[in-house]
């Protein structure tokens, strides 16, 4: 006799109720009160709330529609500011060698943790105080297995697109990519690479390329290499290097976790561009409250001469509560 648990049977009541169509629902909500230089006080408030479809008869294909509410208090000048906008609506069908997703979507290119020169979607801000956030984009998305462990996926959006062709080599994870954007004016030839290196536990990754100005018809290389390991009392160690041509650029990131205990983990991470001397100390301490919220206190402190790359950020403290319904 088949067994079901409490979900299943709800999700079967539900699936029966609306036609097949089986909803699933989340809210997360995130708050942020901080100091900086320049605004002063300030105080970020998000309700995100989260609204999946999936019809009984097709569970390949899922609806999404992800919107956020979005208040702003800034004391310097004295501004608040309310928001709600959509964060992610996308249609997405996952078949076994075909997957689609049309509509607002995170594009998943490249390797880099602190920098992405080939994401010309929705790259990393390293500064942020969520870098995880990254911005959607309107795009079709069309991925197509070639066999278990290689893959070529085309995405096209208003002004940009590119087309990956991804495999593993025996020794890594290979990708090698051609991108258009207008926006910049440019096009892009590059790579991404993320392996072990020998057994060691040691990932290695790079991503970059070689950048065409449709304007002046000239070229730059940008590139990043790093590499992280994970020792088994739960601190992690993570390096990346970040080389541009033109203009001449060189900028290394580290960081650092620890879990001192089963609720706590201590990060920091610092970034600093080799040429001109500045940079950034970013350390942050978070507590798991409960398996839904979480508590994060950091701080972001700046060094180096105005108008350096680094030197014209403004210092500032924050903390960021986090919770799951």
């Amino acid at each position: 006799m088949a067994e079901y648990s409490p979900i299943s049977v709800i999700k079967r009541i539900l699936a029966v109720a609306c036609f097949g169509i089986v909803p699933g629902f989340s809210l997360e909500n995130t708050n942020i009160p901080g100091y900086d230089e320049l605004y002063q006080q300030f105080y970020y408030n998000r309700l995100r709330a989260e609204l999946s479809l999936e019809h009984d008869r097709y569970p390949d294909v899922i609806a999404t529609v992800i919107v956020d509410n979005e208040t702003l208090y800034k004391a310097n000048p004295d501004s608040l500011i309310n928001n709600t906008s959509i964060y992610r609506a996308y249609l997405e069908y996952r078949g076994a060698r075909h997957f689609w997703t049309v509509g607002k979507q995170r594009i998943p290119l490249g390797v880099g943790r602190f920098w992405n020169p080939i994401d010309v979607f929705n790259p990393i801000n390293i500064e942020a105080i969520e870098p995880n956030e990254r911005p959607g984009t309107e795009t079709i998305r069309y991925e197509y297995a070639l066999n278990e462990l290689s893959n070529i996926d085309v995405n096209v959006a208003e002004g940009k697109g590119a087309v990956r062709v991804k495999g593993y080599l025996a020794f890594a994870d290979v990708a090698l990519i051609g991108e258009w954007d207008e926006d910049m004016d440019q096009d892009i030839i590059g790579w991404e690479i993320e392996g072990e290196l020998a057994a060691t536990g040691i990932e290695l990754r790079s991503e970059g390329g070689s950048f065409h100005n449709r304007q002046s018809g000239k070229r730059h290389t940008e590139f990043i290499a790093g590499a992280e390991y994970g020792f088994a009392n739960s601190l992690v160690l993570l390096g990346e290097y970040h080389y541009t041509d033109v203009p001449r650029t060189d900028q290394i990131g580290l960081s650092a976790s620890f879990m001192p205990g089963m609720l706590w983990t201590c990060s920091l991470m610092s970034v600093t561009d080799i040429g001109d001397g500045s940079g950034f100390v970013s350390p942050v301490v978070q507590y798991s409250l409960s398996d839904e919220m979480t508590l994060n206190a950091g701080v972001f402190m700046y060094h180096g001469p105005d108008s350096s790359s680094f030197g014209d950020g403004f210092d500032r403290c924050y903390i960021r509560w986090f919770i799951h319904f």
